[in-house]
């Protein structure tokens, strides 16, 4: 699968692209990403769109803040995932989205970044099938 972000970097925009088909090679990326402490958000998909202009069937993760992140299933009929044992954080959060800083309501920030973590990693093992948060009660 196809694994895109990218940073602000002010006078430029700070591109990634990569190829991964290893969960254990895309947990490693999110981890590293995710204690580098820059909010951003990763796109992950394996299909093309049939319309360049639309976004092939994934996933996007906003990791990089050290207590909140978000992750979208990107489908006709995904959405945000959310965790209802996670607070809402008090205010929204920005995350820079292909280099431009894009704030994110708090509603959409009820994901701890280990949880969205681990939706990415295993929409990759599953070869794309619709994330699902699994809650456990304490």
């Amino acid at each position: 699968m196809k694994v895109t972000w990218t940073y602000d970097r002010g006078d430029q925009r700070d591109n990634h692209e990569v190829e991964l088909n290893d969960p254990d090679a895309l947990e490693a990326l999110l981890r590293e990403i995710q204690r580098a402490g820059e909010p951003v958000v990763l796109t992950i998909f394996s299909d093309n769109a049939d319309d360049p202009d639309d976004l092939p069937p994934g996933i996007q993760i906003g990791l990089g803040h050290p207590t909140h992140a978000f992750a979208v299933h990107i489908a006709d009929d995904g959405g945000y995932i959310e965790d209802p044992t996670v607070e809402t954080p008090a205010e929204a959060l920005r995350f820079d989205f292909g280099g431009v800083p894009t704030e994110y309501p708090a509603e959409h920030l009820r994901l701890r970044p280990e949880t969205a973590i681990q939706l990415a990693v295993a929409f990759l093992r599953t070869g794309g099938e619709p994330p699902h948060l699994r809650v456990v009660a304490g």
